[in-house]
């Protein structure tokens, strides 16, 4: 059926609440294959705890598949705001302006993506630990900015600013530091995030089209491989294709519908 083809084009591009609604159209919203799905319109919007509650409500058979208690503990992991998982879930949200040529969207990501690797930095150093929580009081901007002021004299009220001089200043001695901040504050990303403060995400209204991207990045997947590159100079361990693997459950359980 063509339904069926259409149900697989609309997860494959992490559209999940057309396909949800496909599912309905079709009488198989109470199914196994419409629950995953409704659970990944849940998560892509960073509603962890609605995404496993939709899950947890599956048949024990079902839940008891390998590919369910993956995305289950996953999904436990994001609640938690553990590092590993909320940096993997970032890069994928990411891949989804990319594939969907949302490049406002994907600039707004990006900008994003940026501040977070270097609010973990100043954090995980400041506080002396090297796992902690993302959603942690500690990694709020005004907490992190009047950690600058208070402890470190850095009294720039642009958080990524701030945490570059921190960075210049305490962790000049080591190389992974540095190598990062590199990567992030390199001409190429900043032109993007130029791009990004001159559109409606950022400060302006100018539009964004994917010949901006080439002209100062190159292939947008560039930017993935290099946050790439910083978060395993982190000991992030990175989850990169969570949606590809979930989608192609999904599709075993549309083919016994």
């Amino acid at each position: 059926m063509s339904e069926y083809k259409t149900i697989r084009q609309l997860i494959n591009r992490y559209d999940y609440g057309g396909a949800l609604d496909l599912l309905k159209d079709l009488d198989f919203g109470e199914t196994d294959a419409a629950a995953l799905v409704n659970s990944c319109r849940y998560a892509v919007n960073f509603d962890f705890k609605t995404a496993k509650h939709i899950l947890t409500d599956l048949p024990e058979e079902r839940k008891a598949q390998s590919e369910v208690k993956v995305m289950i503990k996953n999904l436990d992991s994001l609640i938690d705001g553990h590092p590993d998982a909320m940096f993997s879930e970032l890069m994928e949200n990411i891949k989804f302006q990319i594939v969907n040529e949302e490049y406002i969207d994907f600039l707004g990501r990006v900008y994003r993506f940026k501040e977070a690797i270097l609010k973990y930095i100043f954090v995980k150093n400041h506080i002396g630990k090297s796992r902690f929580s993302l959603i942690s009081l500690h990694m709020e901007k005004r907490e992190v900015l009047k950690k600058l002021r208070k402890k470190y004299k850095i009294y720039n009220s642009n958080l990524m600013f701030g945490i570059t001089t921190y960075i210049h200043r305490y962790l000049k001695k080591e190389f992974k530091y540095s190598e990062i901040e590199k990567i992030l504050n390199s001409d190429h990303m900043n032109s993007l995030i130029e791009l990004r403060n001159d559109s409606i995400v950022g400060h302006g209204f100018k539009g964004v089209s994917v010949d901006d991207i080439y002209r100062f990045y190159g292939n947008p997947y560039n930017v993935l491989d290099d946050f790439d590159k910083c978060l395993k100079k982190l000991d992030i361990k990175l989850f990169r294709y969570k949606y590809s693997i979930i989608n192609e459950y999904i599709e075993t359980l549309l083919d016994e519908l």
